[in-house]
């Protein structure tokens, strides 16, 4: 565990006041690895430091999370089933998470999805590419190579913002499934729509965006580059999945290619997975104030409870609850009464 206390003692050095979270996230993958685990690189946030790493099954998983626990702040593992473990040391094989969770007590476990990082990441970055063309994602034509399990989450999104997406991947019998499911969910007036393609080269042919979702394996060559529009928009999802020949043609052709960083994706996930647990623990819960009933956090107000937004310290009145999950349009005068008195309570105290 040297290099776990290597990359431990390096965010403690960055972090000497401590006035950032140190975050370990615990990772796990599909792919062959030379070694039980690898490092993933530092980032520095506002509120947190990240470190980390990627495993190859539950005991690495578990020997890792013993020894990091009580060291950082919060540990977060990888919820996703992506390992065929045998050796499992869990009631189910590839479980990190439950793994994990037996042996941490002092650090706040939390869990993630590392394949709906990638998702939420690559959306945002494809709208941001896009944010000065006044139809965005609007019309685009989008080859996805590789639709898995990332790549179909991604195509529902981009189809949903506008785009047509021509997917591919080799069995035909679970793509016509993914599309037939991507179309059939999309919102009622979507007109774009997600496609079947029979080979690669169909899929890009014409293509605003390529995105290569492949497992590390090469599938964009330099045929398919030349297949797409000039002013094309080429993004390495899978690490591996474009060929050296076909990025060295792309950037003769001035096409930037881009390799997808979950940087941004990676901080909002950390920030609404803590604030998610605060809000729980600390605003979800029924209180009153001089008789008048108030709740707050996702819990559904009953007839005549106010929804506030911390029923501890009420500061904001956001409503009279209708029982039914909505707000009352229509309060009774002793409602509007009982709405006075709780302003009043909040401006005197001064909450």
């Amino acid at each position: 565990m040297n290099r776990i206390n290597q990359i431990i003692d390096q965010a403690l050095r960055i972090n000497p006041l401590k006035e950032r979270d140190i975050i370990f996230l615990i990772g796990n993958t599909s792919k062959v690895i030379d070694d039980d685990f690898y490092i993933v690189p530092l980032r520095i946030y506002n509120q947190f430091i990240v470190i980390g790493v990627i495993v190859s099954g539950e005991k690495i998983a578990q020997r890792i999370a013993k020894s990091v626990d009580g060291k950082v702040d919060y540990i977060f593992v990888d919820s996703e089933k992506k390992i065929n473990d045998l050796n499992s040391v869990s009631t189910s094989p590839g479980n990190i998470q439950r793994a994990v969770s037996e042996v941490v007590t002092k650090s706040i476990l939390k869990s993630y999805k590392a394949n709906d990082l990638t998702v939420d990441a690559a959306d945002l970055f494809i709208s941001e590419y896009y944010s000065k063309d006044i139809a965005n994602l609007g019309g685009k034509k989008i080859a996805i190579i590789g639709s898995g399990n990332i790549g179909s989450k991604l195509a529902a999104k981009l189809v949903e913002r506008g785009a047509d997406v021509r997917m591919y991947r080799r069995n035909k019998i679970k793509l016509d499934k993914v599309v037939e499911y991507i179309n059939e969910t999309k919102p009622k007036y979507t007109v774009a729509a997600a496609f079947a393609s029979a080979s690669i080269a169909e899929a890009c042919e014409q293509a605003d965006i390529i995105m290569g979702l492949t497992n590390g394996k090469e599938v964009i060559y330099e045929d398919t580059i030349l297949l797409a529009n000039p002013n094309l928009l080429l993004i390495d999802i899978g690490k591996g999945s474009i060929s050296n020949k076909a990025i060295k043609l792309a950037h003769s052709l001035n096409i930037e290619v881009y390799r997808l960083s979950v940087e941004s994706a990676l901080e909002g996930m950390i920030l609404a997975s803590i604030s998610t647990q605060n809000i729980f623990r600390n605003n979800t819960g029924r209180g009153s104030y001089e008789g008048v009933k108030i709740v707050s956090g996702s819990i559904l107000a009953l007839e005549n409870e106010f929804v506030v937004d911390n029923y501890n310290f009420p500061k904001i009145i956001y409503g009279l609850g209708n029982g039914s999950g909505d707000f009352e349009l229509n309060p009774s005068k002793e409602m509007i009464v009982q709405l006075k008195i709780l302003e009043e309570i909040i401006e005197r105290n001064g909450l």
